[in-house]
């Protein structure tokens, strides 16, 4: 497996415990900002540099927001 592709696993399990603590609104804020500083940090120290997984990183990112947003 790529390293890329252990980033995107990385980030799509810590989506999957956002989206599994929604029923709970500080725990599912907590695994939100989780993903979001991994979001940052990847793309910060320049492990996503192509526009198309910046995109699919923030893509990740937006639909668990949209999970969120229903339970805060």
């Amino acid at each position: 497996m790529s390293t890329k592709e252990h980033i995107f696993e990385y980030l799509e399990n810590k989506a999957q415990q956002a989206i599994d603590s929604s029923l709970t609104p500080l725990k599912c804020l907590e695994k939100v900002n989780e993903l979001s500083g991994a979001v940052d940090v990847l793309i910060k120290c320049h492990f996503l540099l192509e526009k198309q997984d910046i995109d699919r990183a923030f893509d990740i990112l937006d639909q668990v927001l949209l999970v969120a947003n229903g339970s805060l």
